[in-house]
């Protein structure tokens, strides 16, 4: 039988209850992240618990508190209640802000859950399409990981039936966006450059990671506005997400992408993130 934590508890996946009322479900009044965990150990728990706090305080849901080292013990009670202590599995976190007037989003009714369920084999390579509509810089839920999804899960269904991997994002200045689940990256001229979160785009935990690593091991990597020109002249394009990690795109636009260095060197330095122990 698989479980669900809920609110400090474990409990049967078909004895878990959501009120009628409940605003996330009924309005997509929450938000939510989704992490590794890696040989039942979650994996950069802690800045997915920073970027979970901020989008709670942009929602101005104050009322509930998420302590890291209890979360990191829920996880992994939840993880062997489920049979995932090894190899790869997908946490779920979410915080709704509950059952409650609509005119006021904060009255103390906020409640936690969380899943865990194992990864899909990953595809090693991309192709990719873009989106006939564009994003919004301005939008106030730009940079939100937010249950309102709808958007992302339409991109993604649209991006498959045309048969491709993912779906790439312009904002309403036409720069680079992100794609539908996850941040962007171009490999130019021996340096990576992804948009800058004025773009529009998600601070997506494993981008900010990338970035790192790259100047942990001397790889240029730069955040600025990227045009279609910016695309047409790159050598390599990547995608990168907390389950999947970086991850080459082969097409796009009808451009064909090699293998790249670069990028071997980025997924490697990735891969031995995720199995070192300390999450």
């Amino acid at each position: 039988m698989d479980f669900v934590w809920c609110d400090g508890d474990f409990i049967p996946i078909n004895g878990f209850r959501v009120s009628p009322f409940d605003r996330g479900l009924c309005h997509g009044m929450s938000v939510f992240e989704t992490l590794l965990a890696v040989d039942g150990e979650p994996r950069l728990l802690a800045p997915h618990l920073d970027r979970l706090r901020s989008g709670l305080d942009r929602l101005a849901g104050a009322s509930v508190e998420l302590s890291g080292e209890g979360l990191r013990r829920a996880m992994i009670g939840l993880l062997e209640k489920n049979g995932l202590n090894y190899g790869m599995a997908r946490i779920r976190l979410a915080v709704s802000l509950g059952a409650g007037p609509l005119n006021l989003i904060d009255n103390g009714g906020a409640w936690a859950w969380m899943t865990a369920t194992p990864v899909d084999e990953m595809p090693e390579t991309l192709s990719v399409t873009t989106a006939p509509w564009r994003r919004d810089r301005d939008n106030v839920l730009r940079g939100l990981k937010v249950g309102n999804y709808a958007e992302h899960l339409i991109a993604m269904d649209m991006a498959r039936r045309e048969g491709f991997g993912e779906m790439l994002f312009y904002n309403n200045d036409d720069e680079l966006c992100e794609a539908a689940m996850a941040n962007v990256f171009l490999i130019r001229s021996g340096s990576l450059l992804t948009p800058g979160l004025d773009s529009g785009c998600l601070a997506g935990v494993t981008r900010g990671l990338v970035i790192r690593l790259a100047a942990a091991h001397g790889i240029p990597c730069r955040e600025k506005p990227l045009t279609r020109n910016d695309v047409a002249k790159a050598e390599g394009m990547f995608l990168t997400s907390s389950i999947r990690g970086p991850v080459r795109v082969s097409a796009y636009g009808g451009k064909h992408f090699d293998e790249h260095p670069l990028f071997d060197a980025i997924r490697a330095n990735w891969l031995a993130e995720m199995a070192r122990g300390d999450g």
